[in-house]
């Protein structure tokens, strides 16, 4: 019973977190929303983009490269990133994902957080 409920409240932080960012435009949603330095060591970036349409090794956010890039449920681009690697400061922080497609056109998208 435990495990299903696990489970369901995973699932439901899944929907969540692609709904977030519905939408034809390139979208993120930062996670977590507030980064506790003393706390968090990697933060997970989710996307609606298409992650077959990125070109492989052209994401970086704020110009450092993720330690770990994949695909969620829907096809869509999902990237993690060291902490220590991002150099932040307390306060909001707005991040801004970029790469390239395979076509060769460049993208972007920023979300906030906020870093205790």
């Amino acid at each position: 019973l435990v495990f299903c409920g696990l489970l369901a409240l995973g699932l439901t932080g899944i929907a969540l977190a692609n709904s977030a960012v519905d939408g034809d435009a390139p979208s993120m949603m930062v996670s977590p929303s507030v980064i506790v330095l003393a706390k968090v060591d990697t933060i997970t970036v989710h996307t609606n983009i298409v992650a077959a349409a990125v070109e492989p090794g052209s994401i970086t956010m704020d110009g450092v490269a993720p330690t770990g890039v994949g695909v969620d449920n829907l096809g869509h681009l999902v990237a993690k990133f060291v902490i220590a690697d991002l150099s932040l400061e307390p306060g909001t922080v707005i991040f801004t994902l970029s790469g390239t497609f395979k076509d060769g056109s460049d993208f972007s998208a920023t979300d906030a957080a906020v870093v205790k």
